[in-house]
């Protein structure tokens, strides 16, 4: 940390959808739940009403997590924010539509078959991604990966920004789960401002936002390992 002030001392009081819109626009990137090891980034739980008291690493049922598991989705679907596992497996981010283009413009060149055979991208996540392809949206347990495959295939490809979260199976206990499409068919605007910026200039801004913001102070190493950013 290069500052003293971190974001979530603004707020203390995200209590509903508007409120947790108006923390990740001001954030423009910021964690779903307080993480182990990420203590230093800023997260929605840590400046929601729920999270003065609330354990460094949440339980699944606890109650910041009950009120807002429908908000990360619900707010992604409608296109007001992203959501996903661009960090890595089980550290969900969000991240505001004005910062969406960086994120996308860091990767680079982000052509899935490429990225398959230049061992960046598994081949199980480059069928997902192809099958998608072929046939649109397509809910996560149609998917050509059995179960125990399916995060391993679909969290590379959301790193990528190749798919995306487009809508939901259902909303109630045994028919809650996902429809996964296209991330630049779901997220045009964001695709068209992301051609226009050049890859060291994306990364610089993520970096600049990251430090300016949230006095995270990152090498570029330590970005590209946490951003998944291949060499360019």
């Amino acid at each position: 940390m290069t500052g003293e002030r971190r974001v979530e001392d603004s707020y203390r009081a995200v209590a509903t959808p508007a409120d947790c819109l108006a923390f990740v626009s001001d954030a423009g990137l910021c964690l779903w739940t307080k993480r182990k090891g990420w203590e230093s980034w800023p997260s929605l739980e840590a400046a929601s009403v729920w999270g003065a008291d609330a354990p460094r690493e949440t339980a699944f049922n606890g109650a910041f997590m009950e009120a807002t598991w429908f908000w990360k989705d619900d707010l992604h679907i409608e296109k007001q924010l992203f959501y996903g596992q661009i960090l890595g497996h089980g550290v969900a981010m969000l991240a505001s539509l004005e910062m969406l283009p960086f994120l996308i413009a860091a990767q680079g060149d982000n052509d899935p078959r490429t990225l398959c055979e230049r061992g960046l991208l598994p081949h199980l996540s480059l069928g997902v991604y192809e099958h998608v392809e072929r046939n649109g949206s397509t809910a996560s347990n149609k998917l050509p990966v059995s179960y125990k495959d399916r995060s391993r295939s679909l969290v590379p490809l959301a790193q990528r920004f190749l798919l995306t979260k487009v809508g939901l199976t259902g909303r109630t206990r045994g028919t809650y789960g996902y429809l996964w499409g296209l991330a630049d068919a779901f997220f045009p605007d964001a695709f068209s401002a992301a051609a226009h910026l050049r890859v060291p200039e994306a990364r610089e801004a993520i970096l600049r936002q990251l430090e300016t913001k949230h006095g995270i102070l990152l090498t570029n190493a330590q970005a590209a390992k946490i951003f998944h950013w291949k060499p360019e």
